[in-house]
């Protein structure tokens, strides 16, 4: 039996039908209220379906295994990010609205970039001219303009700027003919942005009444995650999707943990236009069970009166400590890991001190550089946390190997088929549709590695799109990577780490279709490649050791011991920070740094720093640890 608080229970009991608002600040338990206001829907109705959107693949996951005891939860609730089910949406009807089959999501910025640059040629712009002046500073400048553009573009659709707005918005009169092109050029190419799911999938709904009714009539009740994240494109899809049958609406979020406004979220959505759409009833979490009595009290130093500690909460720790360079700090920081895991005594973390409960968090991963290098020199195993969308560092066999299912699968995929062009060192001519055929053709077996591309992309071009056997093009080729580790006559056999790494790669991909199945996530090809590039699949099998994590990657989790570094003026707050929005944004970010910590924080920052172009500048501790300067800290 869950224990909740009387405030968290009077949330979970609340009479079904209406719409609820709750502000929930950090560790007063709103996962656990959300869950259990599923789990109360689910026992006081029959059949009544509910949606759960989440911003996380992973808080989706946790969300789904606390729900897990419940026979009835796979058939009654679709847990999912809020893309995931506009992309649900997507490949069900999209083609009401005359989309491809099959749709590429190109989520990777430099692709964007690059279909944003077909576009411009084909618009009559002769945009090779500027890309190849060779003078750096004015290519600095033409960088910017494309990217200014790229940008304009995700605003755009983030915030569902009509064309009469983005006049009104940018001095440059041709941005929303270019926009145009831009949609038209990924549309010709059987593909979409990230952006663009939110955008067609609302789409559907609006023009087609008979799909936005069925689905009003399948799901009665949605609740909201982290609610303040959203932007006007995604809140407007919810306020779609629910039109005027659907008032079980349940948002719950935090305006103090508001940290994507570079992608155009605002808490104005849950704070203003939910109360103004739907009257909910308002409620208001402020007790925090998650931190230790020092840590609210730091966090409440930042945050005046935002959270109360639990009267069951331990005292903690909270250590500030300045150091004279980045290198000192990252000494001193290992060195404190070193001497805390010698300290096995503590009763306030559970089960004991280990690698696994640390986490190192910086505003940027450029910060954290400095502490990476000397973990690596004490033997101290860690790992990078990525984001969920995060395009993964391939080897180059792994690049051949999504090259070539993508092209299987899309055929008018001209950007990974010229990625797949360089990688091969072939050439094919100008097409306007590519087969795994015409490369396999081209490829001349002059080594060991082509004859392994070579028959790779024979396995790729095999697959039945439909119903794709993942395990056997894995088995097939690990067989045949084992073949060549046994041939003596053959070069690449004495290059154990090539094979294995080859190898690593193929098990992550049959590791990925494992799950994708378990997830009952669909059976074809194009819907694997979706559920990866959406975030659904991450491998986490390497993540061991210490976590070292941005605050925005470490948003929505927790460790017992966090390292909080770099904390000086133009890191934290970011430099490019400079309007009261962003200052009071970057300040949510210490926020959520700080309450990432369950029971130790250590917070640092160097005296001076080298700069990129070679200067060392003396640095000012960030405002920030200004109202925390008279902290009881350890030494």
């Amino acid at each position: 039996m869950i224990q909740l608080s009387k405030k968290q229970a009077e949330i979970v009991n609340f009479p079904i039908g209406n719409a609820i608002q709750v502000i929930a600040t950090a560790g007063t338990g709103k996962t656990r209220v959300l869950t259990e206001r599923i789990r109360f829907i689910l026992t006081q109705t029959k059949k009544d379906k509910i949606i759960a959107l989440t911003f996380t693949n992973k808080a989706a996951e946790e969300m789904q295994n606390r729900l897990a005891n419940i026979p009835e939860v796979q058939d009654r609730v679709w847990i999912a990010t809020i893309h995931s089910v506009a992309q649900g949406i997507l490949e069900k009807y999209g083609h009401l609205i005359g989309l491809p089959k099959d749709l590429h999501i190109y989520e990777n910025d430099r692709d964007r970039m690059e279909m944003f640059i077909k576009s411009l040629r084909e618009g009559g712009i002769d945009i090779d001219k500027y890309l190849n002046i060779e003078n750096k500073d004015e290519r600095k400048k033409v960088d910017k303009i494309l990217k200014d553009y790229m940008s304009a573009f995700s605003k755009i659709k983030r915030e569902n700027l009509s064309e009469s707005d983005v006049i009104k918005e940018y001095d440059n009169k041709t941005v929303w003919k270019k926009f145009k092109d831009y949609q038209v050029a990924l549309l010709e190419s059987n593909g979409i942005d990230y952006d663009d799911i939110i955008i067609y999938a609302q789409q559907i709904l609006l023009e087609n009444p008979n799909v936005a009714r069925n689905y009003r009539v399948q799901y009665k009740h949605i609740c909201v995650d982290e609610a303040q994240d959203l932007n006007k494109s995604q809140y407007n899809f919810i306020k779609t999707f629910c039109g005027d049958v659907i008032k079980s609406l349940l948002m719950v979020g935090d305006p103090d943990q508001m940290i994507y406004g570079f992608n155009s979220s605002s808490e104005k959505f849950l704070c203003e236009d939910f109360i103004i759409d739907f009257s909910p009833d308002k409620f208001h979490l402020k007790e925090n069970y998650r931190c230790t009595k020092a840590i609210v009290d730091i966090a409440n130093r930042l945050k005046p009166n935002k959270q109360l500690s639990s009267d069951y909460a331990l005292e903690g720790k909270v250590c500030i400590t300045s150091y004279e360079s980045e290198e000192d700090e990252a000494l001193g920081v290992v060195n404190k890991i070193k001497e805390i895991m010698l300290d096995n005594q503590t009763n306030e973390i559970e089960g004991g001190i280990s690698l696994d409960k640390i986490v190192i968090i910086g505003r940027t991963k450029f910060v954290l550089d400095k502490v990476a290098e000397e973990l690596s020199k004490n033997n101290l195993s860690y790992y990078f946390k990525k984001s969920e969308r995060n395009v993964e560092n391939l080897s180059r066999f792994g690049k051949v190997l999504n090259y070539a299912i993508n092209i299987k699968l899309n055929p008018k995929n001209w950007i990974d088929a010229q990625k797949l062009f360089n990688t091969l060192s072939i050439e094919i001519g100008k097409k306007d549709e590519f087969l795994l055929d015409d490369f396999i053709q081209k490829i001349t077996i002059e080594n060991i590695e082509q004859a392994l591309f070579k028959e790779l992309l024979s396995k790729v071009n095999e697959l039945n799109p439909s119903e794709p056997n993942i395990p056997k093009l894995v088995k097939d080729m690990i067989i045949y990577l084992g073949s060549m580790a046994n041939d003596s006559n053959n070069e690449m056999s004495k290059q154990d780490e090539y094979l294995i790494s080859n190898s690593n790669e193929l098990e992550s991909l049959n590791r990925k279709w494992t799950k994708f199945k378990r997830k009952g996530l669909g059976n074809s090809l194009s819907a694997f490649k979706n559920a990866i590039s959406l975030g659904k699949l991450n491998d986490d099998s390497n993540e061991q050791g210490i976590t070292l994590s941005t605050v925005h990657t470490m948003k929505g989790l927790e460790k017992d011991i966090v390292f909080l570094i770099g904390m000086c003026e133009g890191i934290f707050p970011y430099y490019l920070a400079t309007t009261p929005d962003e200052i009071e944004e970057e300040k949510n970010n210490a926020f959520v740094a700080i309450t990432r910590a369950k029971r130790w924080l250590f917070i640092s920052y160097p005296k001076t720093r080298k700069m990129p172009w070679g200067d060392v500048k003396t640095q000012r501790k960030s405002r920030f640890l200004d109202n925390i300067k008279d902290i009881n800290c350890c030494t």
